[in-house]
C-alpha cells in the first residue's frame, strides 16, 4: 500500500510469470539491494545530522581551547586542576551530553521510519519469493497466501519503547560521549598537548558514537526485516517448508557468512547474522507434487553452497576473506571455512553469528608456534 500501512487480513496475491532456473535468487538479490540503498540514504542524513550537532560541540570546544592557549601564552600552568576551575570542564561534558542525547533522539525516529518501511517491504518480498519459489501454478490452480495481519508485525517496529535492547543502547550515547570528553581533555592536558591536537583527540572520540549509531540503526532495520520475512514464510507454511541463508558473496563478506550461504534451515530456525550483516533468508517452498498435484513440471533450483563457491575463487580473493593468516591455514588444509563460524548469545539480543578467528580456532598455544 502506498501509505506503507499493512492490510489486515488473508489477500489474493498476483502470481509472477514462469521463473527462470535461479531466478529466486536474483530477485532475492535485488530486494537487498534496494533495502541497503535505502539504509545508505537513511545513514547520509544521519551523518549530517551529527555533523551539525558536532559543529556546536565545536563551538564550545574553541572556547576552551582558546582558554588553554592563552592561559600558557600568559605563563600560567594548564593543568588537570585548571581545568575544573570555572567549571570549563563540566560545562563542555554537559554540553556534549545534551547534543549526543538530541542527535540519539533523532536516530530513534529515524530507526523507527526505516524499521516500518521494512517491515511492509519485507512482508511484500517474502510474498513475491514464495511465488517465485513455488513456480507456475498447475491450471485452474489459484495461489492465495497469507497476508499478516498489522498487529501481527508492529512489535517489530517498537524495539525503541522504553526498556527495550535498543532504547538501551541509544540511551547510553550521550553518557559515553561525556565520558569520551572527559578523557580525551583530561589527557590532552595532562600530557601538554597543543590545543589543535586536544581537539583531533576529541572529534576522534565522539566520532565512535556516530560509528555506532550507524550500526545499530542497520542493524536493527535488517534485523526487523529479516524477522518480518521469517514470521511471513511461517505464516504459509502450509507450502512453504524452510528457508536457505543468502549472503552477499563479496570480497567484503566475511568468512562466516561464506560458509553459512546454501545452508537450509527449518522453519522454526531464524536467521541470526552478526551486527550489520547483509544475509537474508530465500524460502524453501514445497514441491507442487508434496501440494499434492501430479506431472506438474517443477522450477526449484538448489542454491550452490558457500563452501563449493568459496572453493572457486582465486587465491588472491581468499586472502581478502580470510586473511593472511587464515588462507596460509585454510590452503594447508589446517582448518576449513566452516570452521570460520561462531555463534554466541547476548543478553540483549540473543543468538547471533559471528567470525571466529584463527586464533580461536586453532587454539591459543597452535596459533603462537
Amino acid at each position: 500500500d502506498g501509505d506503507g500501512q499493512a492490510p489486515a487480513g488473508a489477500a489474493q496475491v498476483r502470481v509472477p510469470l514462469m521463473p527462470g532456473p535461479g531466478e529466486i535468487f536474483e530477485v532475492a538479490k535485488r530486494f537487498r539491494r534496494s533495502l541497503l540503498d535505502r539504509e545508505r540514504n537513511a545513514a547520509s542524513e544521519m551523518v549530517r545530522a551529527y555533523g551539525q550537532s558536532w559543529q556546536r560541540i565545536k563551538a564550545q570546544l574553541d572556547q576552551v581551547t582558546s582558554q588553554i592557549a592563552a592561559a600558557r601564552a600568559a605563563g600560567e600552568e594548564v593543568s588537570v586542576s585548571w581545568l575544573f576551575q570555572r567549571r570549563r570542564l563540566q560545562v563542555l561534558q554537559s554540553q556534549v551530553e545534551a547534543e549526543i542525547r538530541e542527535f540519539a533522539r533523532y536516530a530513534e525516529r529515524r530507526i523507527l521510519a526505516e524499521q516500518a518501511a521494512a517491515v511492509w517491504a519485507a512482508q511484500e518480498h517474502a510474498e513475491q519469493l514464495v511465488l517465485i519459489g513455488l513456480g507456475k501454478p498447475p491450471p485452474g490452480v489459484a495461489v492465495t497466501l497469507v497476508r499478516l495481519p498489522r498487529q501481527a508485525l508492529e512489535d517489530l517496529v517498537g524495539f525503541q519503547q522504553g526498556g527495550s535492547p535498543l532504547r538501551e543502547l541509544l540511551d547510553e550515547l550521550g553518557p559515553e560521549a561525556s565520558a569520551a570528553t572527559r578523557k580525551a581533555l583530561i589527557e590532552g592536558v595532562a600530557t601538554g598537548q597543543n590545543p589543535r591536537v586536544i581537539a583531533r583527540w576529541m572529534r576522534a572520540a565522539l566520532g565512535g558514537n556516530l560509528t555506532r549509531a550507524l550500526t545499530i540503526a542497520r542493524t536493527e532495520v535488517l534485523r526487523a526485516y529479516r524477522e518480518a520475512s521469517h514470521r511471513t514464510y511461517r505464516a504459509n507454511a502450509d507450502v512453504v517448508k524452510g528457508w536457505v541463508w543468502h549472503s552477499a558473496l563479496e570480497t567484503r563478506t566475511c568468512a562466516a557468512c561464506w560458509a553459512m550461504h546454501g545452508t537450509v534451515h527449518r522453519l522454526d530456525e531464524r536467521l541470526d547474522d552478526h551486527p550489520r550483516g547483509r544475509c537474508a533468508a530465500v524460502p524453501v517452498t514445497k514441491t507442487w507434487k508434496e501440494l499434492g498435484f501430479k506431472n506438474v513440471p517443477e522450477t526449484q533450483v538448489q542454491v550452490p553452497k558457500g563452501v563449493d563457491l568459496f572453493e572457486r575463487l582465486s587465491d588472491e580473493d581468499k586472502q581478502r576473506i580470510l586473511g593472511r593468516a587464515g588462507f596460509q591455514a585454510y590452503k594447508a588444509g589446517v582448518v576449513t571455512l566452516q570452521d570460520f563460524v561462531g555463534r554466541k548469545r547476548s543478553r540483549r539480543w540473543g543468538t547471533m553469528r559471528y567470525k571466529r578467528s584463527l586464533r580461536a580456532i586453532l587454539g591459543q598455544d597452535e596459533a603462537r608456534k
